[in-house]
């Protein structure tokens, strides 16, 4: 990538950044604020994009749990290198991020997968995600019997984990009229990061 020579410093982190933007979504009342688009390969090499819950960002990255044998578990396991874009249409913004997915450590995803309710905990169980479904009662019947084994406290799955995705590239866009956006773009360089301006 070419940085230009009058690339310079962002005045925040990308990470502190995108987390007040989210902050700034949530108090504007936007429906998902920590809905994100992540886009995953297949094996074949065709992009494949759907929508997750961002939980949490930090310095070691975007936060995201799923399930481990799912389709876009799989597609990692194969390729880790993936890309999220978030959309804040009563805010006008829009942020996306591309670089590689490392696992959560597993005293991570015990804490989160603890704090879920109920019927999330057992539904990680009962849900073979992305595989075939005769019908609905099919799901509700494995979440009865889940429910069944798991009369108090609901263990994480083994199959159940989360990620961090860890930017290499990012980019802020903030909308205006006439479509004069302005639109930032963020590259690591060393221990800090360098910014410049894109056309819009």
């Amino acid at each position: 990538m070419k940085i230009p020579e009058f690339a310079e410093q962002p005045e925040l982190d990308p990470w502190l950044w995108l987390q007040k933007w989210l902050i700034d979504a949530e108090e504007e009342g936007e429906n998902e604020p920590t809905a994100m688009a992540l886009s995953t390969l297949s094996k074949e090499g065709s992009p494949r994009t759907r929508f997750v819950l961002c939980k949490g960002v930090s310095e070691a990255g975007i936060r995201f749990f799923t399930n481990l044998n799912s389709a876009k578990g799989d597609e990692i396991s194969r390729n880790p290198i993936a890309s999220v874009a978030f959309h804040w249409p009563r805010l006008n913004r829009q942020v996306r991020a591309q670089g590689k997915l490392n696992r959560v450590s597993e005293d991570d995803a015990n804490e989160y997968f603890h704090s879920r309710n109920r019927l999330s905990k057992i539904g990680a169980w009962a849900s073979k995600q992305s595989q075939p479904l005769e019908s609905r009662d099919a799901l509700l019947k494995s979440v009865e019997e889940f429910s069944d084994k798991f009369k108090s406290d609901v263990p994480r799955p083994p199959h159940w984990s989360g990620f961090h995705l860890v930017p290499d590239y990012w980019e802020f866009w903030q909308g205006h009229e006439g479509r004069l956006h302005d639109r930032w773009a963020i590259h690591p360089e060393g221990e800090s990061w360098i910014s410049w301006r894109l056309f819009p």
